[in-house]
């Protein structure tokens, strides 16, 4: 069985990997000029690849992604790596590779690759598939291929610079498939701020919060990071899909807000009395923002503790529990790290990943409408549907 794989990412070399055997002939197209390109910035070029908290519910179409991880758990993707010679390690609930770089995780797919004796095509951009009765007639700017079986495995529209710029998508489009409006995920918020520059490279822990204008609020926990153009970490990510711009988004400037927060804060503000309001914010806050509260209060720096009643206290207080900046926008499909959206999923089975449109073509990975959370859950699904539709191919010619 002739089988053309259309993307070198983590869904296409493992399908292909997992494919490939005595009677089954694997090519794998890539359109840049080598493969992987994409997974080398995964996890800040750590590449976090699971999470031990995996569940159908950090994914945007948990009905669709519910058969693929109860039939490859994170210990299945886990063990995977082992028995291919990669060891891992964990830091919290996410999977890294043991070195902590993604480029052990690609150096060992390519040698599996070229054990395996796989194709590999770089510098191969598809501009066309074709069914011609049964077999597909696939169309690259230097060639024309032909194939029994073809997988589109060729990302979304995130980080155009990997190569994932959607254009594929037309292609998908003209074979009769419908594909959703498209949203960079997880990507970073731009705020309106004249405070950003200053407090840029400060990082704090808690909970953030989208406040919409029609009241839905969102919320995500974890450390949260201040850019000169906005705001980062892995909250900030997850929300980022939901985020418009004239939104509020609300974050502490505190670590681990928690209920005894407020009892500490008052406890301060009793016990302190002769201390200058810098003294007072110096042992709670980064120093950075302590410009910023002092400026958004109109505050001196050498006011004392005693000279602030409790009204004024309170502002304080908002501002260090929920400081709220305007959200302008994001940062584009340049930066983010996944797609919101992609083929319609009631195009595909669940099973298989085969289109219900065109005869033995598949779709995996980013190329279909589904995104997870910040944390290795991306990762995971499309490593997970490369390895289920390899062995469903690989059963196929035994």
């Amino acid at each position: 069985m002739d089988i053309i794989i259309i993307g070198a990412g983590p869904a296409g070399m493992v399908c292909a990997i997992e494919a490939k055997n005595e009677n089954n002939n694997v090519i794998l197209l890539e359109k840049n000029n080598r493969i992987g390109k994409k997974l080398l910035a995964t996890g800040n070029g750590r590449c976090n690849y699971t999470n031990l908290n995996l569940d159908e519910n950090n994914y945007s179409n948990p009905n669709f992604v519910k058969e693929t991880l109860e039939d490859f758990k994170n210990q299945d993707l886990i063990n995977y790596f082992k028995i291919h010679g990669l060891e891992s390690t964990t830091d919290g609930n996410r999977v890294y590779p043991i070195t902590l770089k993604a480029n052990t995780v690609l150096s060992i797919l390519i040698y599996w690759l070229e054990k395996k004796n796989i194709e590999i095509k770089t510098d191969s951009e598809v501009l066309k598939i074709e069914k011609k009765k049964n077999k597909f007639q696939v169309t690259t700017k230097d060639e024309v291929l032909y194939a029994d079986k073809v997988i589109a495995a060729f990302g979304g529209n995130s980080m155009p610079s990997s190569g994932s710029d959607g254009k594929s998508f037309k292609i998908l489009r003209d074979l009769g498939h419908h594909i959703t409006d498209l949203k960079p995920a997880l990507t970073q918020l731009t705020l309106d701020s004249k405070y950003l520059k200053h407090l840029s490279g400060v990082k704090v822990v808690g909970d953030a919060k989208l406040l919409k204008k029609d009241g839905i609020i969102i919320e995500a926990n974890g450390e949260i990071l201040f850019t000169n153009y906005g705001i980062s970490g892995p909250p900030i990510l997850d929300l980022s899909v939901y985020a418009n711009s004239g939104d509020y988004l609300e974050v502490p400037i505190i670590n681990n807000v928690d209920e005894n927060t407020m009892d500490m804060l008052y406890t301060r503000y009793y016990m302190f009395k002769e201390f200058s309001i810098v003294e007072f914010l110096m042992g709670i806050v980064d120093k950075k923002f302590i410009h910023y509260i002092l400026d958004s209060l109109k505050l001196d720096k050498d006011i004392v503790i005693d000279a602030i009643d409790d009204r004024e206290f309170i502002k304080i207080i908002n501002l260090l529990l929920r400081s709220k900046f305007t959200v302008t926008g994001n940062t584009g499909f340049k930066n983010s790290q996944v797609t919101r959206g992609g083929v319609i999923l009631n195009e595909v089975n669940s099973s298989d990943y085969s289109s219900k449109v065109i005869k033995d073509l598949y779709i995996i990975g980013e190329a279909l409408n589904i995104d997870g959370d910040c944390g290795g859950y991306n990762l995971h699904f499309a490593f997970a549907c490369g390895y289920r539709l390899g062995k469903i191919l690989n059963e196929k010619t035994k």
